[in-house]
């Protein structure tokens, strides 16, 4: 079992996206909002983080990405249901994000899955160049 890495990068992912959920979630909910906010926002730039970390092929990146947008989703779920909806009820809303986050996940496992391809791409076999 190997230890993960907390990198710098990672950490500042974690903070500014946080915050920004954060400061989301206070304005639109007061300190509840502000709690779920930056938990939500925390998540989210654990995911990036761990993403944009990732430097060889491995199967988990494409959990990374899928679940990060899949956190993500519900956001733009949510803003598409208000264009869509001018009064939306309590169960168009919940409709909005499950479907924003199905959807999320879906988009981010496919994005997860060309960078595996490509990082696996990039990845030098060993002893490509030794005669045999």
């Amino acid at each position: 079992m190997t230890q993960e890495s907390w990198t710098t990068r990672k950490m500042l992912w974690i903070a500014g996206v946080g915050l920004a959920g954060f400061f989301i979630g206070g304005t639109l909910a007061g300190p509840a909002g502000s709690a779920l906010g930056l938990i939500w926002g925390g998540s989210i730039g654990y995911g990036f983080g761990s993403i944009f970390d990732q430097t060889l092929a491995a199967n988990l990146i494409v959990i990374y990405w899928g679940a990060t947008l899949a956190l993500v989703g519900p956001l733009f779920g949510l803003q598409i249901s208000a264009e869509v909806f001018p009064k939306p009820t309590i169960r168009e809303d919940i409709s909005a994000a499950v479907i924003g986050a199905a959807g999320g996940m879906l988009f981010g496992s496919l994005v997860g899955i060309i960078q595996l391809w490509r990082l696996r791409r990039k990845s030098p076999t060993p002893h490509s160049d030794s005669a045999a």
